[in-house]
Parts: structure tokens; C-alpha cells; sequence
């Protein structure tokens, strides 16, 4: 496990309380628990084989069951893992109170996650918190990734985002998300379909119970390509 000064890569997550039944449900779906580092079984649908239902969610199982409100970043030269321990306490403390997120399970241009049914401000709010106050802490991104996310085709006002914030989708486009699986370009409508109605099914206690949205979580890269790993959360004064 690589020391935090020297780690590729900070995020700021949601994710919820690695004790809550809501984080392994995600866990478990995913395939993987950032917080002991475990492989765990998942549920495969009917008509999936398990090898084709670990591809399909081997992109999100490696970054961890979260939503992100502040991409991955390096940290600054001048800045020390302390720092960042420092803004994140920050956000916390100022936050709303927790809320309940009413969520659904949506495909999301090419990929399935859950999202809020429909905007939620005090959320928002927490997110553009974690854009702005750890910003300070994050190292200025390589030409080589400003030219990669550049290609994706941004609006004008996403340019602006990227060169001043390091990433495009902040503020108004700013989209909570918590992804299910990969890219789904390869599959039928039928099968897509199937894929959501296992989803549904599977986290079904989310969708009708609510998600609580109430802390902030530190992430970690450790090397280029390595799986995310919980550091620490930062849960909102009750």
C-alpha cells in the first residue's frame, strides 16, 4: 500500500458508511470492497455468465461503489496529505444536515447507474464544495489529459470548467451518479433491458427506502491502473 504523499491519485467520493447495508449492496454488485480490499461474490443474473458480468462491470469495480464529487486529481507539490484531510473536514462541517436521495436506476448515455429522480440542491451544494475547496490541493493536469477529455467534444462553458477547475463536468453540468457497470454498446436492447431489471431488483432496498447522502469520502490511486481504495469518511454533523 503506497504512503498518501506519494499516491497517483485523490478523489473525493460519496460513498456510503462501509458498515451500511447500502455499501454492500453496491460492493457486492461490483464485485469488490474498497474499504478491506476484498473480492466478493456477485449477484449474476440469470442470463448472464459470471465471467461476462464481472467484464461488464470491471470498469466501475475498479474505481469503487461511489458517486464522485470531485474527479481524480495529484496532489499538489505544495500540498501535503494533511492539507487535503484539512478541505475535506472542511466540506463536511459546512454541509446540510443528511439528506434521503430518491433514487432510480437509469442508463446514463452508454452505462447503467443510479441517479436522483430529480435535482437536489442541498447535494449540489456539497459537490461544488469539493470542486472548490480541494482544488488548492490538486496538481494541474497534463497536457496529454486536458487534450484526451478535450476530444470527448465539450461546450464552451465545460472548456471553461476544465482549464479553470481540472474538469469539465462541475457546477451546472454536474451529474451525481453512482455507476453500475461499463459500457453497454456491445449489447442488445433486450439484454439491456434484462441488465436494468436486475439492477432494479437487486437494489431494490435503495429504491425504496432512499439513499442517505450524508459524508464525504476520501479515495486513493495508489499506482496508474490500480484499484481505488477507501482512506477515510467524512460523515456531516447530525
Amino acid at each position: 500500500m503506497t504512503s498518501l504523499a506519494l499516491a497517483y491519485r485523490h478523489a473525493a467520493y460519496f460513498a456510503p458508511a462501509p458498515d451500511s447495508a447500502a455499501w454492500q449492496l453496491g460492493a457486492q454488485w461490483l464485485g469488490r470492497c474498497p474499504h478491506s480490499g476484498q473480492s466478493l461474490a456477485q449477484p449474476v443474473p440469470e442470463f448472464w455468465e459470471p465471467a461476462a458480468f464481472a467484464q461488464i462491470t470491471g470498469e466501475p469495480r475498479r474505481y469503487g461503489w461511489h458517486a464522485t464529487l470531485k474527479a481524480p486529481f495529484a496532489l499538489a507539490n505544495h500540498s501535503s496529505p494533511g492539507d487535503l484531510r484539512a478541505r475535506f473536514f472542511g466540506v463536511a462541517t459546512a454541509a446540510q444536515l443528511p439528506i434521503v436521495l430518491d433514487l432510480e436506476v437509469a442508463l446514463v448515455a452508454n452505462f447503467l447507474a443510479l441517479v436522483p429522480r430529480q435535482r437536489c440542491e442541498p447535494l449540489h451544494a456539497v459537490a461544488d464544495a469539493c470542486v472548490r475547496q480541494l482544488h488548492d490541493c490538486a496538481a494541474p493536469l497534463a497536457p496529454s489529459e486536458i487534450a484526451r477529455r478535450r476530444g470527448g467534444g465539450l461546450s464552451a462553458r465545460q472548456e471553461d470548467m476544465l482549464a479553470q477547475w481540472a474538469y469539465p463536468y462541475v457546477f451546472e453540468d454536474f451529474a451525481f451518479h453512482m455507476t453500475l457497470t461499463g459500457a453497454l454498446d456491445a449489447l442488445s436492447m433486450r439484454q439491456k433491458q434484462q441488465l436494468q431489471q436486475h439492477a432494479n431488483a437487486w437494489f431494490e432496498p435503495l429504491l425504496t427506502q432512499g439513499l442517505t447522502f450524508d459524508g464525504v469520502s476520501w479515495f486513493v490511486e495508489d499506482l496508474p491502473g490500480a484499484d481505488f481504495r477507501w482512506v477515510e469518511r467524512f460523515g456531516f454533523a447530525l
